[in-house]
């Protein structure tokens, strides 16, 4: 018996691996600039930081401890969307991350956290795409 294969129409639009790929490098330029723009010498970061967290008020975490966070927390998630590696892990991190800008840091920008939460949301159940290292690790292993 023939087994026919038929793809999506949505997949023949426009194959995963593109969609991964460009959400995973949308994020990068805003993450890195960020990061680099308030970052000082490891493990320190700007001192205007540092007063932002104390006012964004943010529970169990004291204002140094969250800044350091985001700031080096920006570019390390820069970095592994840049190859692709742990994109799930990445995005659940990105989703959690949105989650307390909307709900401590700046609860009226809610409109930008939902496209952020929208984007790291698609990164951590689909993944990075086969353009990615996460792709080849699960291409090699099947």
């Amino acid at each position: 018996m023939q087994e026919i294969k038929t793809t999506v129409r949505a997949e023949r639009f426009m194959p995963d691996w593109i969609v991964g790929a460009a959400i995973r490098w949308s994020l990068i330029p805003g993450l890195w600039v960020w990061g680099r723009a308030h970052a000082g010498d490891w493990p320190d970061v700007a001192p205007s930081v540092v007063s932002a967290a104390g006012v964004w008020s943010v529970p169990f975490i004291t204002p140094e401890q969250l800044a350091q966070i985001a700031v080096w927390g920006a570019h390390l998630a820069a970095a592994m969307l840049a190859v692709g590696f742990l994109t799930r892990f990445v995005g659940l991190a990105l989703l959690l991350a949105t989650a307390v800008f909307a709900w401590w840091v700046a609860p009226q920008a809610w409109t930008s956290a939902a496209v952020y939460g929208a984007v790291a949301f698609y990164l951590c159940v689909r993944g990075g795409g086969a353009l990615s290292v996460d792709g080849v690790i699960v291409a090699t292993l099947r």
